[in-house]
Parts: C-alpha cells; structure tokens; sequence
C-alpha cells in the first residue's frame, strides 16, 4: 500500500512535469514557426511593392525615349536599372517584339511571362513583376523585370536561427523553473503523505513539519490539529477497548459458567425425560393390560350368562339374562377399544357405536333386511367414565326399540344420531318408526329396568334425558362435554 502510494506521487509529479513543458513546448514552436513566417509575408509584401514601382517608374522613364525612338535616353535608364544587382532579368518590348534583354538567370526566362502562375517563385528565388509601357493613353510596349529574392531568404533564415535558439533558451529557462515551481508544490504534498501513511499505520505521533505562512502552512497547522484530536479520540478508544474486553472477559467467564450449569441442567433434564418416558410407556402398557384383563374378565362373565341362559327354559328369566349378557358385552367393548387405541385416555365413540349395534343385531337376531340401522354420529372421542354409561344407555334403548318396537314381520327403521349442539353440549338421539311409547310412561314410576338404568345412567354423566312419540319412539339425551367440564 505505502509502495502504490508512492507511485501514484511520483507519477503526479512526473505528469504536471510533462503537461506544462508539452504545453511550453507547443508555445515556443508555435512562436519559431510563425513570427518568420508572418515576416516573410510582410517582407515580400512590401518588396512586392517595391519591384512594382520600380517596373512602373522604368515603363514612364522609358515610354517617351521608346516613343520617340531616343535610344539614347532609353539606354541610359536600361543602365541605371541592371546597375542593381538584385535584378535578375530585365525584358523589354516595343510592339510586340523585344526591344532589349538582359538575363543573369537564365532558367527562369522561359517562364517570365506566367505571372499569374508563379507570381513569386521559391524555386528560382524570384520575384517577377510587369508593367506596360504607355505614351499618350496608347500602349507601346512592355516591361518584365526579375527580382532577387536570395537576400530576403537569407534574413528570413538568420531570423528563424535568431528565434531558435532564443526559443530554446526560454524553453531551458522556463522548465527549469516549472520544474522548481512542481518542487516547491510537490515537496510539501510528499510530506503529507508520508505523515498520512505513518498515521495510518498506527504512529500518532507524526506530524507535518511545514512552517511557512502561505495556505500550505495553514493547511499544515490544521492537519496537525485534526492529528491531535484523532490522537486523543484514539487514546480514549484503547482505554474504553481495553474496559470493554475485561468486561467481555469477565461476562465470558460468566457465561461459560452458566454455559456449564444448563449443560448440566440440561442433561439432568434428559435423564429426567428418559426416566418420565420410560414411567410413562410402562403406565400405558400397565393401562393397556388392565383394560384387556377387564376385558377378558367382562367377556367370561358375559359367557357365564350365555351359558346360565342355555338351561333356563323361562322366557321372562332368559330375556334377562340375555340383557345382562348385553350390558358386560357393552361395558367389555369399552375397554377392548381402550387397549386397541394408542389413546388410552379417549375412544373414537363412532367406531364403538357401530361394533357395539352390529353386535345387538347379532344377538337379537334380526333380519337385517326389514330392520335398518342408520349412524349419524360424528366423530368424537370420550373418556372411560363418560363412554361407560353411554354404552350402557345405547344398549338399552337400542334393544328396547329390537324388543318392543316392531311387530313381527314388520319393516322398520332404527335410527342413531350424535354430535355437539350450538352449545357445544353432546346431543345423543336414538328414534324409531315403530309402534311407540305408553302416552302414560312415566320413567321414574317405570317397571322397566332398562328406562331406569337410562334414567339413573343420564344423571350420572349430568345429561337430561327426554321421552316422546314421534311416528315413533324417540329418546333424547343431552350432556355436558367432559372435556369443557374438565378446562373449566
């Protein structure tokens, strides 16, 4: 970082260097090319000029001597004009013939007359100019004179050697001095930025050493300031940083130690859990056994009354037997779908209806054909003390419609409903279609020991229980839900 630091410097410096003496560059070539040439121009100009007048004055000194064929006189100013040594071809014409030539350069005669080709030639350093000769408004001749231009080309290059060396001296001079002028700049700018790298390593202590008493200087004293306050807001950081780590420090110890409590905490949980679970799965198999032993003990009590019904002849007599027979067989299904569930606390009370009806149609033997049982019966699930005694009811109320309801060789309908009312109260209904209830029936007064059980059985789960004749017999028992009972 420090080396690219110092490059970016270096190649800044080399820049501005470059820049300004490219730029001083172009000044002073354009300064050596175009003041000789803007004197060439003048000079030819006015020596333009000059030849001109010089051919205008020999046309008039020469128009009366041609005129009036004075040789004499005509010679004389001929004389006087190839007398310059600057002249490098004089031609001269009387009507359309030449009169006079003279010629110290031969090439360039025998293009005198392309004036408009080659008005100055470079080539032969030559400048050509023409007048005609007049007498009287009537043209008589003319004259053709060649001017040296060797002596302007001459001056025109000692002036570009004089401008040359004047530019390269003020070249010299002035990138010296834009060299010094980037020192000058430049040296303080190193400074910054050799103290500003030794900051950014780390060293606070270095400050920039420039006393003068220009921008820079100020510039210097106040970077100097902010390095100061930096400094201070440095060692007030390292003493917070220093606080904060021995608290991070010391809040780690802590931690780790409380790390190590829940870690211990937490396995005890575990072991706690496994302990629970193990409790609990042995609970349930111990459940699971006493519902099957209940069961099984049910079941040879219902088979004690299957084979006590077969040696008694009286009928009243058998059919009690038969219906206690059907009470363990209700009670026995109870607990047989307890140890079949994985719920031991609850029994999906559907599935029981429906085996505990199949089962009283088989017992009763009825023909399945002319009596139909319809469920409607939602799915609900009761604990053991509240499926029990409605087991119990069903069976009653089910076996008094087979017993009493239908006539023989009678059609009829036995119908089941249950589920939760707009109360959330269980609603157990059971309804037939035949001949009916006594209008006079009075359950609590009743002989019959199955309405009495029902009776006796409502109050025990909280229910009320109602008896009406509806094209039919039909009970209805309504009970609180056991488990709103056991959250309140």
């Amino acid at each position: 970082m420090k080396n690219m630091k110092k490059k970016l410097y270096i190649s800044l410096k080399v820049k501005l260097t470059w820049v300004i003496t490219f730029l001083l560059a172009l000044v002073i070539l354009f300064g050596y090319f175009y003041f000789p040439l803007k004197y060439e121009e003048a000079r030819l100009l006015s020596l333009q000029e000059k030849v001109d007048i010089i051919a205008s004055n020999a046309a008039y000194e020469l128009s009366s001597g041609l005129f009036f064929k004075n040789n004499e006189a005509a010679k004389e100013e001929i004389e006087s004009l190839i007398q310059n040594e600057t002249i490098k071809y004089l031609v001269i014409y009387k009507d359309s013939s030449v009169f006079y030539q003279h010629n110290t350069f031969v090439a360039v005669l025998s293009d005198y007359m392309n004036l408009e080709i080659e008005t100055i030639s470079a080539k032969y350093e030559v400048m050509k100019s023409h007048e005609p000769i007049f007498n009287d408004n009537q043209k008589i001749g003319d004259i053709y004179i060649g001017y040296s231009l060797s002596n302007v080309y001459h001056e025109i290059d000692d002036l570009r050697k004089h401008v040359g060396i004047v530019s390269l001296i003020i070249f010299s001079i002035c990138s010296v001095i834009v060299i010094l002028i980037i020192i000058y700049f430049t040296n303080p700018l190193q400074e910054f930025i050799i103290t500003a790298n030794k900051i950014s390593e780390g060293d606070f202590t270095q400050r920039v050493n420039i006393k003068s008493k220009d921008e820079i200087g100020i510039i210097s004293n106040s970077f100097n300031g902010m390095v100061d306050k930096v400094a201070t807001s440095n060692e007030e950081m390292n003493v917070i940083t220093a606080e904060l780590e021995n608290r991070v420090k010391g809040r780690t110890k802590e931690l780790e130690g409380a790390l190590k409590s829940l870690q211990k905490e937490n396995t005890q949980r575990k072991r706690a859990e496994a302990d629970i679970s193990s409790s609990l799965h042995e609970k349930e198999v111990l459940l699971k056994e006493i519902h099957h032993r209940v069961k099984n003990n049910l079941q040879i009590v219902s088979s004690l009354f299957f084979f006590q019904s077969k040696q008694i002849t009286d009928p009243i007599m058998l059919d009690m037997f038969r219906d206690g027979q059907n009470r363990v067989k209700s009670m026995a299904l109870i607990h047989e779908k307890l140890y079949q569930s994985g719920d031991l606390a609850n029994i999906d009370f559907k599935e029981y209806i429906k085996k505990l009806t199949n089962f009283l149609l088989q017992s009763y033997g009825v023909n399945q054909s002319k009596i139909k049982l319809k469920n409607n019966v939602q799915h609900i699930k009761l604990g053991v003390d509240t499926a029990v005694p409605c087991g119990l009811i069903i069976n009653e109320l089910i076996s008094n419609s087979l017993k009493h309801g239908f006539r023989e060789l009678e059609t009829g309908e036995i119908r089941i409903d249950m589920g939760y009312d707009e109360y959330d109260k269980l609603t157990l209904k059971i309804s037939d279609n035949g001949k009916g209830m006594p209008k006079d029936l009075n359950i609590e007064e009743s002989d019959s020991l199955g309405l009495r059980l029902v009776y006796n059985l409502t109050k025990q789960i909280n229910g009320k229980v109602e008896f009406f004749n509806n094209n039919g017999a039909s009970v209805k028992i309504v009970f609180p839900n056991p488990k709103l009972n056991k959250t309140s």
